[in-house]
């Protein structure tokens, strides 16, 4: 079959589920699609910014589990962009610098904010998506579930960088 053939197919199918979800759910598709879209803005933010501390990393084993952190959130981003794609959405453009920090615990500190934030932002997208597109659900909270380890690898990383900076409460209790 010729490639354009397949193009046409591809979009005729896609258009087609595009429209049978609008009609099932019209509100809940445009929230998810802005939801995914700001999700994606987010992690991809996200993803810069790990990789810029890691290299302000003294310690190596903290420069790798930064860098390993940064590919998992690439992943996440991947997955993200391909929902967004498929729900009709339109990439948004990653313009933001990533937050600097005067010193690698202040970095950590930083990172360990951004996914707390992230953390508990998944939560309305999936709410969202459980009503609409359950796939989508398992993927956040797969992205939920990845956000909550990273938060504990970045206290752990902050805490035996400084032990002097315990929180205020347990990372569970402040999720």
């Amino acid at each position: 079959m010729p490639e354009n053939y397949m193009d046409r197919l591809k979009k005729a199918l896609h258009e087609g589920w595009q429209h049978f979800f609008d009609a099932l759910h019209p509100g809940h598709h445009q929230k998810l699609r802005d939801m995914l879209r700001d999700a994606y803005l987010e992690e991809a933010q996200d993803v810069a910014q790990f990789a810029q501390h890691a290299e302000r990393m003294h310690y190596p084993q903290f420069r790798e589990r930064l860098l390993r952190i940064a590919a998992e959130e690439r992943a996440q981003v991947e997955w993200l962009r391909d929902k967004l794609l498929a729900l009709g959405g339109e990439l948004p453009t990653v313009s933001l610098p990533p937050k600097g920090a005067k010193n690698a615990w202040q970095a950590l500190l930083t990172d360990l904010e951004e996914e707390k934030r992230s953390y508990t932002d998944v939560i309305e997208a999936m709410h969202i998506a459980e009503q609409a597109d359950p796939e989508i659900a398992a993927g956040l909270q797969r992205i939920r579930e990845a956000e909550r380890q990273h938060r504990e690898e970045l206290l752990d990383m902050l805490v035996k960088s400084d032990p002097y900076t315990l929180p205020q409460a347990p990372v569970e209790e402040r999720a």
